[in-house]
């Protein structure tokens, strides 16, 4: 167990020195934990795989957030085909009325009828999926948030591991800075967090809609089959 907690420790260490320059500008200087006991070391454990983790978290949430932009995309495209259908049955009855077709006429209006219903099912499948777009990125800067707040928390417990082994390096940090950081860092990730739940509470009102749209619309072909 000790050896799997300092091959862990060891490849976030491994993962912030590849970082690119300036991600971890706050962060201490790994040369100085050097100095440090690898005992010692074992107690950075937890908040050096917190950071892992966070990262794991938003590249998910990244990959949600591209397939909600598709979505959307893809409920627009919908909707445009919608509109052109409701389009051409009023074309279809104004030419019907032209030719003083009353069978046309007829036919061209329940057309309408239809189209219309299937416009609005549309108009709410696009409501949702814009939605739920803005969801996705409201969930991907909550993610970000932890992320820095993980980051923080990390140099935070570094900071505090050198004064606890009191090596000249720390010296070189100011705690106070440090302990600031994370409570502003949790400030952000609390203002992060209520407006993803705000974004999500929309999301599940929209989605509601569209699906009982979408269930009277079902039910309503069902009756004309019979």
């Amino acid at each position: 167990m000790r050896i799997r907690r300092l091959a862990v420790l060891c490849t976030a260490a491994l993962l912030a020195t590849a970082a690119p320059a300036g991600l971890f500008k706050n962060s201490v200087d790994l040369a100085d934990l050097s100095e440090v006991s690898p005992e010692a070391l074992q107690t950075l454990v937890d908040t050096e795989f917190a950071v892992f983790t966070a990262q794991v978290r938003l590249n998910g949430v990244k990959a949600a957030e591209r397939r909600a932009a598709g979505g959307a995309k893809a409920a627009s495209q919908t909707l445009d085909a919608e509109n052109l259908d409701l389009k051409a049955a009023k074309a279809e009855l104004k030419a019907a009325k032209a030719n003083q077709d009353d069978e046309r006429t007829t036919a061209a209006t329940a057309m309408i009828a239809g189209a219309e219903e299937d416009q609005e099912t549309a108009k709410a499948l696009r409501r949702w999926k814009n939605q739920e777009q803005e969801a996705r990125q409201a969930e991907v800067a909550m993610a970000k948030s932890a992320v820095d707040l993980a980051e923080a928390e990390r140099d935070l417990a570094r900071v505090r591991l050198l004064n606890k082994e009191q090596l000249p390096s720390a010296k070189k940090y100011e705690l106070s800075d440090f302990e600031s950081n994370v409570v502003k860092r949790r400030k952000e990730l609390d203002v992060a967090g209520d407006k993803a739940k705000d974004k999500l509470a929309k999301l599940d009102k929209l989605k509601s809609e569209w699906d009982q749209l979408a269930k009277n619309l079902d039910l309503g072909e069902v009756e004309e089959e019979r």
